[in-house]
């Protein structure tokens, strides 16, 4: 393999991206728009969130069109107009899963930092990813993820119970009434998931969160009532009851799932991999076993999987499944599919725009990050349709 190449996974010039698919696949994303000239806004949206070096910002994006007039007229088709964001993620969502052929749904949280308080979204609060207190804009995105390719096709805002309740912000962040109604008892990291399943069309794939900053008990029972297939990321200071003292009757002591997978059986041969950068190779040891939530939690059965490093008797990842049935390895293969999308993200999610949406709207964040992720689309698939990438073995997981 060319080793110049194969650095460059997803390292495309956007110059590379031939201007005809471009303009193709925009049409085809974009023929929900009910008028002609938002079609064509969207179009030119999405060709500056691909041409532009600096920040994708409206006034930038504008300056492609001559500036002036075209600068109000995009501000008011993302901030101000009526079209729908759900179409096109739909339409983008049914694209992507037939040319990814995605083996799960990775749910990846957004953070971005922001200065004043009138931004849709923004509040003070401790930021686990940064380890401290910030102001802070946060979402979640679904993404479909094999193991050379992924993309995101939907997103989550997070609001705050002082957004929700603030009737003052929500006008003038002009939030829907209907947002918020749920968002008491569904954690947004699921919500973002279940819109996947009601009538976008798309064939269930297991759910893979890093669970370990959230509420990894409140996310299975979410997940596990929608019946949906997950693999969690956890820490190793959940408490977990052993599968066996509730079979035999034994009594039920909570446990942390450090302890718990470090006592587990080897589970199978050790999982060869190749690191981010395909340049380490490394193996994992697995260790299995079946536990509980605390009683009363009303969640099934699940299986806890540690991985370790051979020798090594602490478990450096710890993964919580439903899907017991599957072999413990086959687990931790699709939990480190997250890491696909970490790496797609810093690649190309930060270069068309994702997170550099300057408007004060609901909507406008909405329609913004979607036109990102129809431009991240057209990277992903170019690179796949013309061979302009290589992707490196480093990324294919496979057992020993």
């Amino acid at each position: 393999m060319d080793t110049h190449r194969s650095h460059r996974t997803h390292e495309i010039l956007w110059s590379e991206v031939a201007d005809d698919f471009v303009t193709e696949y925009s049409r085809r994303m974009l023929m929900s728009l009910p008028r002609r000239d938002q079609r064509q806004n969207g179009e030119l949206y999405i060709s500056g969130l691909l041409s532009l070096t600096s920040r994708k910002s409206m006034r930038s994006i504008a300056s492609m069109a001559g500036g002036g007039a075209a600068e109000q007229r995009l501000h008011h088709f993302i901030s101000k107009s009526s079209w729908g964001w759900v179409p096109v993620r739909k339409a983008l969502a049914a694209d992507l899963d037939r040319a990814l052929d995605p083996q799960v749904w990775v749910v990846k949280p957004m953070v971005v930092l922001k200065t004043g308080e009138h931004t849709v979204g923004v509040t003070e609060s401790f930021v686990p990813q940064l380890g401290r207190i910030v102001n802070s804009q946060r979402s979640y995105g679904v993404w479909l993820a094999g193991e050379s390719k992924s993309a995101p096709v939907n997103w989550r805002l997070r609001l705050s119970g002082e957004w929700l309740a603030d009737a003052k912000r929500r006008r003038r962040a002009e939030i829907p009434e209907r947002v918020g109604a749920d968002d008491g008892c569904v954690p947004p990291a699921v919500a973002a998931a279940l819109e996947l399943t009601r009538g976008w069309e798309l064939r269930p794939r297991p759910v893979v969160v890093d669970a370990r900053d959230e509420d990894a008990g409140l996310l299975v029972r979410h997940l596990a009532a929608a019946k949906l297939p997950f693999v969690l990321r956890i820490g190793g200071a959940t408490r977990l009851i052993p599968l066996s003292a509730v079979r035999e009757g034994r009594a039920l002591r909570l446990m942390t799932a450090q302890h718990l997978a470090e006592g587990a059986d080897r589970a199978g041969r050790p999982i060869r991999w190749v690191d981010r950068t395909g340049q380490s190779a490394r193996s994992s040891q697995v260790t299995g076993t079946d536990v509980v939530l605390p009683p009363g939690s009303g969640a099934p059965p699940l299986r806890l999987v540690g991985a370790q490093r051979p020798g090594e008797r602490r478990a450096r990842e710890l993964w919580l499944s439903n899907m017991t049935e599957v072999p413990s390895p086959r687990l931790v293969r699709l939990g480190r599919l997250s890491e696909r999308v970490d790496r797609d993200f810093a690649e190309i999610s930060t270069k068309v725009g994702a997170a550099d949406f300057e408007g004060r709207t609901f909507g406008g964040w909405h329609r913004h990050t979607t036109l990102s992720a129809v431009a991240q689309a057209i990277v992903t698939l170019s690179a796949a349709r013309d061979q302009a990438v290589e992707l490196p073995s480093g990324d294919h997981l496979q057992l020993a």
